[in-house]
């Protein structure tokens, strides 16, 4: 509870005093809830607050959660905020889509009742945007991820330049943004390389919070452009997990071939409501991290994963991503 005193001071000027609750309080709790919860109290803009911290973030069921602090509240008659160390950001997602507050010292605070969300580096957009990856940088980090045989710490800079059709300017703001994010070391000296932490857990772990969605827009067509796309979106998830594809076909095209279509008028009836194709544009070449990869020409698992978690969703789609981040990353 240290750095939860912490963190609010640090991002409300608030001094917690937070202390144990009560055997007069917890006893009338269910065993399950104290077997699987430790509770505190504190108080914050005159509320009284009860915290309920949450130590196993695997066990996390956001629709059984919601229920647990439905009961807990029921029964205690007051607040409650669930506190937990770390978190993924699709159960970040669940909480708020389910109206759970919660507290992750150091990151996120989300605090319905209280109408409070604040998460760090979110003061000012240019600030913001210095924590997050390029779309070249996520681009080499996922390939490195899902092409495990392919290891790109043996590869130079301009090695990867070549690999990834950057110039070497490029690759070099790259990896200035994955060494500044400290998901990559440099090492050498003439040739240089860069090395990457070897366990996927911990490396997804120390990602998560900086992954930007690869789609920079969705637009329509009524005609299939004939050069060569992958199957985004829902299409692409049948491959991936066990839900059916969606009706209307998405295709990811990076941003320079759609450019050129659009500036050669080749794509037919363009708009941004509604056609026979949907075309997603996107930041990064898709063929670049799926090749090897798809059996059925989709994009990769952890781009089509991104571009989905944070948008709306419904259960099925939902747990199709809880599929792929199981197979690709635990």
């Amino acid at each position: 509870m240290e750095k939860l005193k912490e963190y609010i001071h640090q991002i409300l000027g608030k001094n917690l005093e937070i202390k144990e609750l009560s055997k007069e309080f917890t006893n009338k709790l269910p065993f399950i809830f104290k077997n699987n919860f430790n509770f505190y109290v504190t108080h914050l803009h005159n509320h009284e607050l009860i915290l309920v911290q949450v130590n196993k973030e695997d066990a996390f069921n956001a629709a059984q959660l919601r229920q647990q602090v439905v009961a807990i509240q029921k029964v205690l008659s007051k607040r409650i905020i669930i506190v937990t160390e770390d978190i993924t950001a699709i159960n970040r997602k669940r909480l708020i889509d389910q109206k759970i507050s919660f507290i992750v010292p150091g990151k996120q605070m989300f605090l319905a009742e209280l109408l409070i969300d604040i998460q760090d580096f979110n003061k000012d957009k240019a600030f913001q945007k210095e924590f997050l990856l390029l779309p070249s940088a996520q681009l080499i980090l996922l390939y490195q991820i899902l092409h495990k045989e392919d290891n790109l710490n043996r590869y130079t800079f301009k090695e990867l330049a070549e690999k990834f059709q950057y110039t070497q300017m490029g690759i070099t703001k790259a990896i200035e943004n994955l060494k500044r994010l400290a998901i990559v070391e440099v090492v050498g000296t003439k040739e240089k390389n860069i090395v990457f932490e070897n366990d996927v857990r911990k490396l997804w772990k120390s990602i998560e919070k900086h992954l930007i969605n690869p789609v920079l827009k969705t637009v329509y067509v009524d005609e299939k452009p004939t050069i060569k796309m992958y199957f985004s979106n829902t299409t692409a998830l049948e491959e991936y997990s066990d839900m059916n594809p969606s009706r209307l076909e998405h295709f990811a095209i990076e941003k320079n071939k759609f450019y050129e279509l659009e500036k050669n008028n080749q794509l037919v009836n363009l708009n941004n409501e509604s056609g026979n194709y949907a075309l997603e544009v996107w930041k990064y070449n898709p063929e670049l991290i799926t090749k090897g990869i798809t059996k059925k020409d989709n994009v990769d698992p952890l781009s089509l994963y991104i571009s989905l978690k944070e948008g709306f969703i419904d259960e099925r789609t939902d747990m199709a991503l809880d599929q792929i981040i199981e197979k690709y990353i635990w």
